[in-house]
């Protein structure tokens, strides 16, 4: 028989044995579930952090509104007066009309490219009749200078022959028309007809009798 000392120590140490094995049971748990919710935090951390970049990416896209106004605030204000006659080439293409393209279009013409970047269409006489300028901002065609838009004007009361120029540029506009495969509108970017051409051949005649009566 075991006397009451040895008892004693026998319940003592099974109580420390239990105690030792439900510490490990406990820490295992806590573990186990600190495992479990580290695991939880972090996907769905990932998946958030995801969704918002991917997110974020199609809101910083442009709407088709603001991609439309981008596009008008490019366009070019080359209408200081209201004597200017003016014609756009639209095209499809953003990178169409260029120093290079233009130059071979127009290679049959007396014309002057300066170092701005412009064209000058010269008539039979090598008199100034019209430019040719880049529709869009910077308004010129320099070396690099590429663009979907291009402006031809014309100023009738600064020309010698106004209605042979004006006959020269409509001839022009539909010859770059046929090479680059592209619409003529007018100064408001509207189809030309040919009821818009007769009444701008009419607003030369006007613009030019306005200007040699005011230099009288």
């Amino acid at each position: 028989m075991f006397n009451l000392p040895e008892i004693l120590t026998i319940v003592i140490g099974a109580l420390l044995a239990l105690v030792f094995i439900d510490g490990i049971r406990r820490a295992i748990r806590i573990k186990r579930s600190s495992l479990k919710v580290d695991l939880i935090d972090v996907e769905e951390y990932v998946s958030k952090d995801f969704e918002e970049e991917w997110m974020q990416g199609f809101s910083d896209e442009p709407s088709e509104q603001e991609f439309e106004d981008k596009e008008e605030e490019m366009l070019v204000d080359i209408k200081p007066s209201n004597s200017l006659l003016i014609l756009h080439l639209s095209s499809q293409r953003k990178d169409q009309f260029s120093k290079d393209s233009i130059t071979e279009a127009i290679n049959d013409l007396n014309f002057v490219y300066d170092e701005k970047g412009l064209f000058t269409i010269l008539d039979e006489k090598r008199n100034i009749a019209f430019n040719i300028l880049n529709g869009k901002k910077p308004g010129t065609f320099l070396e690099d200078n590429v663009s979907d838009d291009l402006a031809l004007v014309l100023d009738p009361t600064n020309l010698s022959s106004p209605l042979e120029s004006f006959d020269l540029l409509i001839d022009v506009s539909q010859s770059l028309k046929e090479n680059f495969k592209c619409e003529i509108l007018d100064e408001d970017r509207n189809l030309l007809t040919k009821q818009m051409i007769e009444h701008m051949r009419q607003q030369v005649l006007e613009y030019r009798r306005q200007f040699l009566a005011s230099a009288g």
